[in-house]
């Protein structure tokens, strides 16, 4: 069965620092459901003019437990707050690795 990611990316000037509370719990709201962080940063870009400030690699081991990740209390708690101490674009997608 092939591993599924969720792909975060952000387009706004928000330091890390305003986001500490968001970046310290998220990785808890990961482990009920196998997920984890791969990457997290500053995207160099290779090609295209898009504005990207952060992006983030997530690893689950299905689309289900991706999906319950996303939709579950803890997260959507953590994202509300986000949203609120943000205000700016983030974007969530979901993809399905290839089978081994």
């Amino acid at each position: 069965m092939p591993l599924h990611y969720v792909i975060i990316t952000r387009t706004d000037d928000t330091p890390d620092s305003a986001l500490a509370p968001y970046l310290a719990n998220v990785g808890a709201t990961l482990e009920p459901y196998q997920g984890r962080l791969l990457a997290f940063g500053q995207p160099q870009r290779l090609e295209g003019t898009g504005k990207l400030t952060r992006t983030a690699i997530l690893e689950f081991p299905s689309e289900e437990a991706s999906r319950g990740w996303y939709e579950s209390a803890a997260y959507q708690e953590l994202a509300a707050w986000r949203i609120e101490t943000m205000g700016g674009p983030v974007e969530f997608n979901l993809v399905s690795g290839m089978a081994a």
